[in-house]
């Protein structure tokens, strides 16, 4: 095997790799479903508080908060979560 060919293996195998791990590290479909209605629901209540909280976090396009969460994994869409719901009561930032 040349050197150019073991190289080659190893990047082949390292992008597999990364292509793997990512995807199983995705959260599940039902769970990003109920992530993607909660997150809406928690940016209306947000916009009825009139406190000027805008951007990614607080938009009411579910399937925006639905694709995210099918790329991240599921204890990164929960942090997610728990930071909105922290700000609805009033305890944080937008």
């Amino acid at each position: 095997m040349t050197k150019q060919n073991r190289i080659g293996l190893i990047v082949s195998a390292a992008v597999l790799g990364t292509v793997v791990a990512s995807s199983a590290m995705a959260a599940p479909q039902q769970y990003c479903q109920n992530y993607a209605g909660l997150a809406v629901v928690q940016s209306t209540a947000m916009q009825g508080q009139n406190r000027g909280c805008s951007g990614f976090r607080w938009h009411n396009w579910y399937d925006g908060h639905y694709k995210w969460c099918r790329g991240v994994s599921q204890e990164s869409a929960l942090a997610e979560f728990l930071v909105r719901q922290h700000a609805i009561g009033g305890n944080g930032p937008c």
